[in-house]
């Protein structure tokens, strides 16, 4: 009956051990991958798009400006009191639409 109760304890301590080797190498793998994804994170992020100019006309003036979801929000005053919301691409800096606010009478 010892034998048998000391088998099976060299077999449970056997698994164990490799169990634990399985979740050390898994932790690795998983500390590695989140690097490798930071790493390449940061360099996206650090990519220089260059001067991307928006024109604005003459007298018009930025009030605000707003990001979200990979769009930059441009708040403009024109010269005539008018206001107007651009919308802009951050990642290609391209106008993609502009909201014109009017009043109604």
């Amino acid at each position: 009956m010892t034998q048998h109760w000391t088998e099976n304890s060299t077999r449970l301590k056997l698994l164990v051990g490799v169990m634990t080797t399985l979740l050390v190498i898994g932790l690795i793998l998983l500390v590695v991958g989140i690097a490798k994804t930071s790493k390449e994170l940061s360099d996206q992020a650090a990519m220089n798009m260059g001067e991307v100019p928006i024109t604005l006309a003459t007298g018009d003036s930025l009030i605000n400006v707003t990001a979200d979801d990979g769009r930059l929000y441009l708040a403009i005053r024109h010269a005539d009191g008018r206001q107007s919301i651009k919308v802009v691409d951050a990642s290609t800096g391209s106008v993609i639409g502009q909201f014109v606010l009017e009043t109604t009478p």
